[in-house]
């Protein structure tokens, strides 16, 4: 970060940039247990006083789950909120003795899938999306080794922006943090370099994306994985992270797609419907915890209203 000591920066970017260093010191001073209990606590904050994107989550849910009660989704986002401030305090420590040692053990399955991609000597295309702790991927290929990249988008604050990619090199160097600023290029580059591309598909990419059907209902996703797969023939893996009783697990797992030998809007749909489609049982069986937050279904078509009793008592 020496290269930013030399530029001036708006007040609010240094205020941000104060804030993240006020969250790291409060992740970091107390032991894991304290510190998670206290991401916890974070979570109902949010719930209680400042329910972040709750009109959102809430339009999510009723087309993810349109069978459950207004009480079960109350209940489920308010176990969001929770979850997710554990997880922020989770990569805001990762590199503590205990995080990294629960990093570096984490149980893994499918890895076969990845090593046999990587024998064929064309990389692999690894689908996610926001789930679990998912920045802890970032620091189980770096601790393993494992020559990878992860597409980012980056940030408006080059303060916050720099924090966080110095943040996820702390295990390692062995992923490459590619900008979405370098384009296709630079993804097909590390695929020719053999790397293990992560790529996050779970977010609205409007008209520059294609329909597909998601759950209940119908979404624009990047077309990215698929221009990929027909220009360097990787292999597209899924891979989705779980927290459970606080053990982390990665999980690889293969999608199967229709060879691309043309490529279209309707090849590309195809493919992408298979990829999404994927991710649907890891919603539903475990929902608290994926990221609800984003507008994959575009703006909600209703106004969602919590009374206090019910803020109370979910």
């Amino acid at each position: 970060m020496n290269f930013l000591k030399k530029q001036s920066f708006p007040f609010k970017y240094k205020l941000e940039y104060f804030v993240l260093l006020i969250v790291r010191f409060i992740a970091m001073a107390p032991s894991v247990s304290v510190a998670e209990w206290f991401g916890r606590r974070l979570g109902d904050c949010m719930w209680y006083l400042f329910p972040y994107r709750y009109q959102i989550m809430m339009y999510n849910m009723d087309i993810v789950f349109p069978n459950k009660t207004d009480e079960e989704k109350l209940c489920l986002a308010h176990k969001v909120y929770q979850f997710f401030g554990e997880m922020i305090i989770q990569f805001f420590s990762q590199d503590k003795k205990a995080n990294r040692k629960r990093i570096k053990n984490a149980d893994v399955t499918g890895i076969d899938y990845l090593n046999n991609a990587f024998k064929r000597g064309k990389g692999s295309i690894l689908n996610g999306i926001h789930f679990g702790n998912w920045e802890f991927i970032a620091s189980w290929m770096n601790i393993q080794g494992i020559p990878s990249a992860a597409i980012y988008k980056p940030m408006k604050n080059p303060l916050s922006d720099a924090f966080f990619l110095t943040l996820r090199k702390k295990m390692g160097h062995s992923m490459k943090m590619i900008s979405t600023r370098e384009g296709m290029k630079a993804y097909e580059k590390a695929l020719h370099e053999n790397r293990a591309l992560a790529i996050a598909v779970d977010q609205n990419a409007h008209k520059r994306g294609v329909k597909v059907p998601f759950f209940h209902n119908t979404t624009s996703i990047a077309k990215g994985t698929a221009v990929l797969k027909y220009r360097t023939d990787a292999e597209i893996i899924g891979m989705v992270p779980l927290y459970e009783n606080k053990k982390f697990s990665l999980h690889f797992f293969p999608i199967y797609t229709q060879p691309i030998e043309t490529l279209d809007e309707k090849t590309i749909a195809q493919t992408m419907e298979q990829v999404m489609k994927s991710f649907e049982p890891w919603i539903t069986r475990y929902p608290t915890q994926w990221m609800w937050f984003h507008k994959l279904w575009g703006k909600p078509k209703k106004k969602y209203k919590r009374t206090l009793g019910q803020i109370l008592k979910y």
